[in-house]
């Protein structure tokens, strides 16, 4: 079996510089590898990027399935306002899910078409949007209160 000629960090470093705006046939050139082994690269860098993203989906259903459970049971066992205190931790979730969601699609998308985490294949995702609704929904439903209470 043939000895790989670049380690791990250097891979990561030439993905890097890509990412960042060097050009592929400056990159290609000066490390002496071809386009192709680079678009190899891109490509399994993009691929394992994709498995976190699956994974965070994943991890991301079983919490909103648990809270949307919990809220139900909580909403039934207590008719006052216990049952909301619920919402809080699942608003920090949703914070947390999308700030996870754009940290780990940001390792593939060139800085200057950073908002391609916000369409196309992230838009996607179910529960990315499902965050996003339910933080807006909250904020709506807190301006409606202090404007009724005041």
């Amino acid at each position: 079996m043939a000895k790989a000629r670049f380690t791990e960090e250097q891979i990561a470093d030439f993905l890097h510089q890509a990412k960042n705006g060097v050009p592929n046939k400056v990159l290609c050139e000066k490390y002496e590898f071809s386009i192709s082994t680079l678009r190899r690269w891109q490509e399994l860098h993009a691929e394992s990027v994709r498995c976190e993203l699956k994974q965070i989906e994943s991890t991301a259903s079983m919490v909103f399935l648990c809270f949307f459970i919990v809220a139900i049971i909580a909403g039934l066992a207590f008719p006052d306002l216990t049952g909301v205190l619920i919402i809080p931790p699942f608003l920090l979730y949703c914070v947390s899910y999308i700030r996870r969601f754009r940290k780990i699609s940001e390792k593939h998308i060139k800085e200057e078409n950073i908002f391609i985490s916000r369409s196309g294949k992230a838009a996607n995702n179910v529960f990315y949007n499902l965050s996003w609704a339910f933080i807006i929904l909250s904020i709506f439903s807190l301006g409606y209160i202090t404007t009724h209470l005041f």
